[in-house]
This record gives C-alpha cells, sequence and structure tokens, in this order.
C-alpha cells in the first residue's frame, strides 16, 4: 500500500498541489444540497448525478464506511457562460488516474467524487445503465449530497461563492481513500 507521503507524490505528480487530508466521517451532508441539485443544476438526470445517485442517507453512510481522505481543490480562471470542458475533462481524467493508482496500490475501497458532473462523454445518455463509459464515470461531491462549502471550510480551506464574471473558480474533487 501507498503511504501518505506517497499518495502525495503522485497527487503532485498530476499537478495537483491545493490539497487537505480530511476524516470523510466529518464531510457534511444535507439534503437542501440535494434540493439545490434537483431544481437549479442542468445536469440534473444525467448518468452520474441524480436520480441516478444513493439517497442522501445513503450517501450520508456511505462516507462513513472511510477513515481518510483528501479534499483536492483545482483552480481555474473561467467565464461560467463558457465552462472550460476540455480543462475539467483533463482534470478528471488526471484525478482518474490517482484514483487507480491509489487503488492498485492496496486500497480497494479508494473511490473519487470528481471535481463536477460526468464530462467524459460529449453527448451523456443520461441513463446509468447506457453510459458509454462506466468504468471512468463518477459523480460530484455534490451529487452525493456533499455541502461542499461547509466540508472544505472545516478542512481549513477558503472557499466562497463566486458572484463575479468571468473569474477564478474553485472546483472540489474528494478521493476517499481506504
Amino acid at each position: 500500500m501507498m503511504s501518505k507521503d506517497e499518495i502525495e507524490s503522485a497527487v503532485i505528480s498530476h499537478g495537483f498541489t491545493d490539497y487537505k487530508w480530511i476524516d470523510p466521517k466529518v464531510i457534511v451532508v444535507a439534503h437542501w444540497v440535494r434540493v439545490k441539485c434537483t431544481f437549479g443544476c442542468s445536469d440534473y438526470g444525467l448518468g452520474t448525478c441524480p436520480p441516478n445517485t444513493p439517497s442522501v442517507n445513503d450517501c450520508d453512510r456511505f462516507f462513513k464506511e472511510y477513515e481518510t481522505g483528501l479534499i483536492i481543490r483545482l483552480t481555474k480562471y473561467a467565464d461560467r457562460n463558457a465552462y472550460p470542458t476540455e480543462w475539467s475533462r483533463e482534470m478528471t481524467n488526471k484525478l482518474l488516474d490517482i484514483e487507480r493508482e491509489v487503488f492498485l496500490s492496496g486500497y480497494q475501497k479508494a473511490f473519487l467524487l470528481n471535481q463536477t458532473c460526468c464530462t467524459l462523454c460529449k453527448d451523456c445518455s443520461g441513463n446509468r445503465i447506457l453510459c458509454k463509459d462506466k468504468t471512468k464515470s463518477r459523480p460530484s461531491p455534490e451529487s452525493f449530497a456533499v455541502d461542499v462549502y461547509q466540508t472544505v471550510r472545516n478542512a481549513g480551506l477558503d472557499i466562497n461563492v463566486i458572484a463575479m464574471n468571468p473569474s477564478e473558480i474553485h472546483r472540489i474533487a474528494i478521493l476517499l481513500i481506504e
């Protein structure tokens, strides 16, 4: 199994330097996040988004099965009306490489909550069963009802609602390790 130092080296070697170790039991799961996902997100209904995800209560229980995790913060200057999809795909693939490295080192429960809704395919089937790339598609923290703002703040990192456009955005990934 990889040590914490080796995991950090893998994270850094993939270009991620803004991360924090956490105990996944302190991940804040809230019903309001699921409601905002359902009513306000254009990705609702896609393959890794609700209603294709576990219930809020099941998500909360899921995090309690882990002892160790990493919050990885990605930063990009972007326009919300022209989301940097290619950048996002590149980041997703790097995050998946890290997840795989951690898994292959012996952490059989390694699981990534991606920094965004799955964007691997240009045309999502919108159905988990018909997903074209089930081995790589991962849900976002929000689709697992994670209150990202409170969870990130609890970990000691800054995060704020972004009011200006364009501006620097922060995307949050969570790698669960066990």
